[in-house]
């Protein structure tokens, strides 16, 4: 038998070449290319889910620093008052209320916010006086902010224990002496918490969250805004420290050094002009983020700065509620006060931990209804 040979031609069709595809090529190839790429993007997402499930949701969740451990309000006849003469002790406490009203901003309707500006730069928190203390009341319903500036001077007592040292204090060691510096207790909050309890045995108020602030973190951070754009009521000079240099009264833009320089300001003036004037540069940082395009730079400023400063807050606290906080607030419903001096006595008093008299403002009932008043009033 003979054969006849066939001269196989590359050019012909699949059907033609005896059913035979060459690799890769046609619909059934194409269909594994569909099926290898989203097995990969399956793959993928399910890491991710997994990343964000075991470390990314816990850590931005977590606390920034630890949550403040209060003891359980005392009666308000127990709380004491720092008088030259016996006076009524507070009839309340300001502790926060049940909700009455749904908050537009997460699920509590009133934060007690205590502000706390130190006078290191260090990043390690070591060490501190609470030179600026603020108690913010934000109100989560009503949409509004009544915050009160302690002045650093006044004369408190603290509870018995919290610290190895003899009443009376100044407020501001309340921060100093529960620092991990002083305390070697290995919590950077434990400064924080000690001056909230030296807050609630004195005063009767019970701050639900803080914040602690370094030089430092506030020069940076208003840097990394663009600066502020402040109008002083009257020209500002330090005649003891040149350096800090000199502010014309009226509108000025202000950097980071410049706003902190204001903010220290206190020789021939006295503290509650330096008081006054950081109330000037925190109304201008509050002012700048209610731009819409101010909120939307909040995420990474938080995610920027979050190791720079001390609060109980979480990254997601602080990025969810500054966020809806900023697009639903307006400034007019921002109030910032400052306790009158007739409602202080200001004069010396031996301070065990100075070794020595320092100069002190002395409070009573007086001043702690007028503080009560200023945090819950709508309208100042």
């Amino acid at each position: 038998m003979q054969f006849q040979k066939r001269k196989i031609d590359m050019s012909e069709t699949p059907s033609e070449n005896n059913g035979f595809e060459e690799p890769g090529s046609g619909k059934q190839g194409k269909i594994k290319k569909w099926q290898i790429a989203l097995i990969v993007v399956i793959g993928l997402a399910l890491v991710g889910v997994s990343v964000w499930q075991t470390w990314v949701k816990p850590a931005i969740s977590k606390p920034i620093s630890k949550t403040l451990d209060l003891a359980p309000m005392v009666s308000t006849s127990e709380l004491p008052t720092a008088t030259s003469e016996p006076s009524a002790t507070p009839t309340e406490s300001i502790a926060t209320p049940t909700p009455t009203k749904a908050p537009v901003c997460g699920v509590d309707q009133i934060w007690n916010v205590m502000l706390v500006g130190i006078d290191e730069r260090s990043t390690e928190y070591y060490y501190g006086l609470a030179d600026v203390i603020r108690i913010a009341r934000i109100n989560f319903a009503d949409m509004t902010v009544n915050m009160v500036a302690l002045p650093r001077d006044m004369l408190v007592t603290f509870p018995e224990g919290l610290f190895a040292t003899e009443n009376p204090i100044k407020i501001n060691q309340g921060y100093f002496f529960g620092t991990i510096g002083m305390t070697n207790s290995g919590d950077f909050n434990s400064g924080a918490n000690s001056l909230a309890q030296v807050i609630q045995y004195n005063f009767g108020i019970t701050v639900d969250h803080y914040m602690v602030v370094n030089m430092n973190a506030v020069e940076n951070f208003i840097n990394s805004i663009g600066g502020v754009d402040v109008d002083l009521p009257v020209s500002v000079f330090d005649e003891e420290r040149p350096s800090f240099g000199s502010y014309p009264a009226g509108r000025q833009h202000l950097d980071g050094e410049e706003a902190l320089n204001l903010m220290r300001i206190r020789a021939n003036y006295g503290d509650d002009f330096r008081i006054g004037n950081q109330s000037i540069v925190i109304k201008s940082i509050l002012q700048r983020f209610l731009i819409a395009e101010n909120i939307a730079k909040v995420p990474d400023l938080i995610r920027d700065f979050f190791s720079t400063f001390l609060t109980d807050l979480s990254i997601e606290q602080l990025t969810n509620t500054a966020v809806c906080f900023l697009t639903n607030f307006k400034l007019e419903d921002y109030h910032s006060t400052q306790i009158p001096k007739e409602l202080m006595v200001e004069g010396w008093e031996f301070i065990p931990s100075n070794y020595g008299s320092s100069y002190v403002f002395r409070w009573d009932q007086n001043t702690v209804d007028w503080i009560y008043q200023n945090l819950e009033s709508q309208s100042q």
